[in-house]
């Protein structure tokens, strides 16, 4: 199962990153979402990286539609969110997961 796992504490270096969960946690099956200028070129613990805008007040709102795509088309399943696991804990597990539509409905709400 292919899943994102949102870093708030990272800005500016890192939004998350993707992780392909059938496989061991390695370079290989992990892949870097972070923010134009920031960040480690050709950082050798992703496979590789993405990038997307740096926003203008420290949140993505506006790279929210973009986000969700890119998601979509990396065909994640689910989005660790711990942060709003506690906020909104009838909508994910127990250990913070949401699947990946309630999640994007839910950010939509920012």
């Amino acid at each position: 199962m292919k899943t994102f796992s949102i870093d708030y504490r990272s800005p500016p270096s890192g939004l998350g990153q993707i992780i392909n969960t059938d496989f061991p946690p390695t370079p290989d099956h992990m892949i870097l979402i972070s923010y134009n200028g920031c960040g480690i070129p050709n950082d050798p613990s992703y496979n590789h990286t993405i990038y997307i805008d740096n926003p203008a007040h420290g949140w993505i709102g506006s790279e929210l539609p973009f986000l969700f795509q890119l998601l979509k088309s990396f065909g994640i399943e689910k989005v660790y969110d711990s942060e709003l696991g506690f906020e909104y804990p009838d909508d994910c597990d127990s250990k913070h997961y949401f699947k990946i539509q309630d999640w994007i409905n839910i950010m939509k709400t920012f």
